[in-house]
């Protein structure tokens, strides 16, 4: 009996999966991720170029909480705590210190915000039964051809970001490593400069 009982459920929940439209996931995954205290991830960067055959990979990671972020990658750390930005460059030991307004907020939350206003969202089939595939399209003024956003399709985190930018110009961002809820201190997201007592402080507030 109890047997059945879990294979109508089962049944019964794909059928709820596969009525759900792109927008409402990508709305809920949303909503998911916003609801963690912090989240950390580590992942690997490939810069495509079709046209000129130029391929380019690195790694890197970043942490976020609330509108607070830290991201290292190639060379060049970003700091913010919500309303101040530190922009470390660690191998030129100078570091750029600039002021968070609605302008130039580039705070994952943020972008997260706009971004599920001014998209469309379209389910794309994959092979792999434990991912599933968004495309996401700019409603207006895009700054992009298309992402393709992967999912693992068990606890709906992200595992892949591909984006299609213009003329053949790709950016791959694969999540190889994704944590949450670690109790990151406040601290970590403001550029401590006794830390770093030879970088060239240049503030532009």
């Amino acid at each position: 009996m109890k047997k059945y009982i879990l294979i109508i459920i089962g049944i019964l929940t794909s059928i709820s999966l596969s009525a759900q439209t792109a927008e409402e996931y990508l709305n809920s995954v949303i909503e998911k991720h916003k609801s963690y205290d912090d989240i950390s991830i580590v992942f690997n960067c490939k810069v495509v170029d079709t046209e000129n055959g130029y391929h380019e990979s690195t790694t890197g990671h970043a942490s976020m909480k609330g509108d607070s972020y830290i991201m290292n990658i190639e060379g060049q750390e970003m700091i913010c705590n919500g309303e101040t930005l530190w922009t470390h460059l660690i191998y030129d030991e100078e570091v750029m210190i600039s002021e968070v307004t609605e302008d130039n907020d580039s705070s994952p939350l943020g972008i997260i915000n706009s971004f599920s206003e001014n998209v469309t969202a379209t389910f794309i089939e994959t092979d792999d039964p434990d991912i599933k595939v968004i495309e996401i399209k700019e409603i207006i003024d895009a700054t992009f051809e298309k992402i393709l956003l992967s999912f693992n399709k068990h606890n709906s985190n992200i595992k892949k970001i591909h984006i299609f930018i213009s003329e053949g110009n790709e950016f791959i961002y694969e999540i190889t490593d994704f944590k949450t809820n670690q109790n990151l201190p406040d601290s970590m997201f403001i550029f401590d400069e006794t830390i770093h007592p030879n970088v060239e402080v240049i503030d532009m507030r």
